[in-house]
């Protein structure tokens, strides 16, 4: 692992939530001025191949990228659709539907994400 890769790992570590890769390179930038954003792009794809990161989609981010440190268990996400809010949680349910679909069908279940859109509690304050 090159020293970029490296230093683009840890800053990954360091961000709190889904950082893009804009907002790694951002930070990256604060430590190695000469990186450019296609190198973290490129570092964010090999770091993905290598199961070090995981990509992930949100609806409202059709062409943007966020990305989690792989190797931790299964978790979810919900997305506020007012302030964007991310929330990560666990759902032992969604193990239950992966044995299931993997006893019916025979294939063997890697991961699973669920995400859920709605409206977070502070937001629904502020409405009512």
């Amino acid at each position: 692992m090159t020293a970029q890769r490296q230093l683009i790992l840890d800053i990954l570590e360091e961000l709190e939530g889904h950082p893009t890769a804009e907002d790694i390179y951002r930070t990256v930038r604060e430590n190695d001025p000469t990186i450019h954003i296609s190198t973290v792009y490129r570092t964010l794809h090999w770091l993905e191949e290598q199961g070090l990161v995981n990509p992930r989609l949100f609806q409202e981010d059709r062409r943007q990228l966020r990305f989690d440190q792989a190797g931790c268990l299964d978790h979810h996400h919900f997305r506020c659709l007012v302030c964007n809010e991310i929330v990560e949680f666990a759902e032992p349910l969604v193990d239950q539907i992966k044995l299931s679909f993997e006893m019916e069908s025979g294939a063997q279940v890697s991961n699973a994400s669920l995400v859920l859109y709605g409206e977070c509690s502070h937001c629904r304050d502020q409405h009512a």
